[in-house]
């Protein structure tokens, strides 16, 4: 049997819910994926992580592999690719969300009692201004932040269309601005006004 052959019989098994085709199919390409992830994200740790992620989406989608679009070995290293660059697009976006709000912060070093007490009272102010908007609203910009998904990813989760996402998100970025704006805060939302959606694996 041709290696070829091999690769697709071992997807045949995954996809009839064969526990150790998967176990196989790892050992026979982890050495070839994982330099692939570790190019990408730079750190071992997370590299482990997403070569997890994609045997665990390999059983997921086996049964999606067709043959006549590529080789099996190239259908996994598209899947780990992907998945690799979704997780730095991710890490991007909290990181500039993140600097966005967290310029709110204190430094560690501020030991000027009046500031800190400025800079607290701006907090609670963000904080109330959040607490005020609709649950949906405030839970849309809660996951685009903390989960730092995009609003595609958001729209597929929730299981509603992307539109809706996007105008619930443009209304709570301007309900929010509005009463900050009331309260003297200028809170930037550029960074949250951007919310491309990433590239799906190719086939499946």
């Amino acid at each position: 049997m041709s290696e070829e052959c091999a690769d697709a019989d071992l997807l045949r098994r995954i996809a009839e819910g064969d526990v150790r085709a998967v176990g196989e199919l790892y050992d026979r390409y982890c050495a070839t994926l994982f330099p692939i992830a570790l190019r990408i994200l730079r750190e071992r740790s997370e590299a482990e992580d997403i070569l997890h992620d994609a045997f665990v989406a390999v059983s997921e989608r086996a049964h999606q592999y067709a043959a006549e679009r590529g080789s099996v070995v190239a259908w996994l290293v598209t899947l780990v690719r992907n998945l690799s660059i979704d997780r730095t697009r991710r890490r991007e976006r909290r990181g500039t969300l993140a600097r966005e709000v967290l310029a709110h912060e204190p430094p560690a070093s501020v030991r000027d009692p009046e500031r800190l007490t400025s800079e607290a009272g701006e907090r609670d102010k963000i904080r109330r201004a959040l607490a005020t908007l609709p649950d949906a609203q405030r839970q849309t910009l809660e996951v685009a932040f903390f989960e730092g998904l995009s609003y595609p990813e958001i729209a597929a989760r929730e299981n509603v269309p992307l539109g809706t996402i996007k105008s619930r998100a443009a209304r709570a970025l301007a309900a929010l601005r509005e009463a900050l704006a009331k309260e003297g805060v200028v809170l930037e939302t550029a960074a949250f006004g951007t919310r491309s959606g990433t590239g799906s694996e190719k086939n499946g």
